[in-house]
């Protein structure tokens, strides 16, 4: 459903292509519904580019395509000029034989859709991830440019845990007549209502499609999902989404209720744009950390596998609701150590976090419990008494354990064992003397 070009549009699809413009093509990266995606050389600045040809109108008459290509031009060229983190960088615009293409920066990892296809994204990355995608969004929009397809497949990874909005160049300025034929552009399952019926695409419609980005991070589903482009599309007509917790509990509430603003069929409800956003997310974010609503399971950074990740992915904190606190999953008696399973970040989110640190710290290191024992026989007066709690300690650890364990009992303790030996000796001999002697 991707891959199929709008109605009214068309993708010249040529592998043989060997330069564009002056750019000499290495290999085709990928085929999408807006162009082909080439790994290019630019023989000027001797570096790796990535070349984007973009679909046009056929059919529409030859005034109307050349007005299409020119205003393609003007708008990519608005784009190009911005400059952010979180923005793939724009080279250069132009046209091979009424082809467009853009000149983008090359990033060889995956995309956010390849990822999310694999793995389960731990809370802490997914949230910083939405972040800073709402932060790109609003330098755009305060630029007056709107992205219109806003989606994973659009998100390049860029090393180090940092992720970069693509494909600006084909973004348009809200005043804009580039689409006003009434094709509708966007993805389905990220297009919000007023862009399926009415063609309208505006700050918010690009908020909308961050919230259904955000959505897939949190829970890993997509919100709206159907076996065709109409079906999809109707969905998202007809219904609202269900709330990611209803996917997995352990999303913070907080979170989810960001994610639901974003993603409200009313432009009154939903933000106004991608500084609001982040604004929001960042707020309900301190607030989980502040509230303890998450525990140290949501900022592990091991991505989980869809089969093995468990139904309760992101752990949960102290301030959790009781339901959530409750689930065998995540809650167990506060007697005993953690215990370690398949997943290595599992936590317990009923005990605090002084509670977590302790347990984790004798966990790893198995002598940590041995010293605890060693505290509580500190309290103890009598000898036997120690004794016998550091062999209980010792357990399978070994006689050298024990005899550390012995030798740095408190002194007051002994101290008082020895008094309490020589008054039971001096007792006997006094006895033995008065009534035998």
């Amino acid at each position: 459903m991707r891959y199929v070009a709008p109605p009214g549009m068309e993708l010249d699809a040529r592998d043989d292509l060997k330069t564009i413009g002056r750019y000499e093509i290495i290999e085709t990266l990928g085929k999408g519904a807006m162009g082909i995606v080439y790994k290019a050389r630019d023989p000027l600045l001797d570096r790796t580019v990535a070349v984007k040809t973009i679909v046009s109108p056929r059919g529409s008459g030859r005034r109307n395509r050349k007005a299409y290509l020119e205003r393609f031009e003007r708008e990519a060229k608005a784009a190009a000029k911005m400059q952010h983190p979180s923005i793939v960088t724009i080279f250069d615009v132009g046209s091979e034989e009424g082809q467009p293409f853009m000149v983008l920066e090359y990033l060889p990892g995956d995309s956010l859709a390849d990822r999310l296809d694999k793995v389960r994204i731990p809370l802490g990355k997914g949230v910083q991830t939405a972040m800073d995608l709402a932060g790109a969004l609003g330098f755009a929009h305060s630029e007056r440019i709107v992205h219109r397809d806003v989606k994973p497949a659009n998100v390049l990874n860029a090393g180090d845990n940092r992720w970069k909005l693509a494909d600006f160049g084909i973004a348009r300025m809200p005043d804009s007549d580039l689409t006003q034929v009434g094709i509708f552009m966007g993805t389905p399952g990220y297009a919000p209502p007023e862009a399926i019926s009415q063609g309208r695409y505006t700050p918010q419609a690009d908020v909308f499609a961050w919230g259904a980005v955000f959505y897939e991070l949190l829970s890993g589903r997509i919100p709206y999902e159907g076996p065709d482009t109409r079906t999809t599309n109707g969905y998202v007509l007809k219904k609202t989404a269900r709330s990611p917790r209803e996917h997995d509990p352990s999303i913070p509430e907080v979170l989810a209720e960001v994610c639901m603003t974003a993603l409200h069929p009313s432009i009154e409800v939903r933000y106004k744009d991608g500084h609001a956003a982040r604004a929001a997310l960042e707020e309900a974010w301190e607030r989980c950390i502040n509230e303890e609503l998450v525990g140290p399971k949501a900022f592990s950074p091991r991505e989980v596998p869809h089969a093995k990740a468990p139904k309760l992915m992101h752990g949960g904190g102290t301030g959790l609701t009781p339901q959530i606190a409750e689930e065998p999953e995540l809650a167990q008696s506060t007697s005993g150590l953690a215990t370690r399973d398949d997943d290595p970040t599992r936590v317990m989110a009923s005990r605090t976090p002084q509670e977590m640190a302790r347990l984790r710290s004798e966990e790893n290191d198995p002598n940590a419990a041995i010293m605890a024992a060693a505290k509580q026989a500190a309290n103890r007066t009598d000898a036997s008494d120690i004794e016998a709690l550091a062999k209980a300690a010792a357990g399978a650890s070994g006689d050298g354990v024990y005899e550390v364990l012995v030798a740095d009992a408190p002194k007051a303790g002994l101290w008082a064992a020895v008094v309490f030996a020589a008054l039971v000796t001096g007792g006997l001999l006094a006895y033995y003397i008065i009534n035998v002697l």
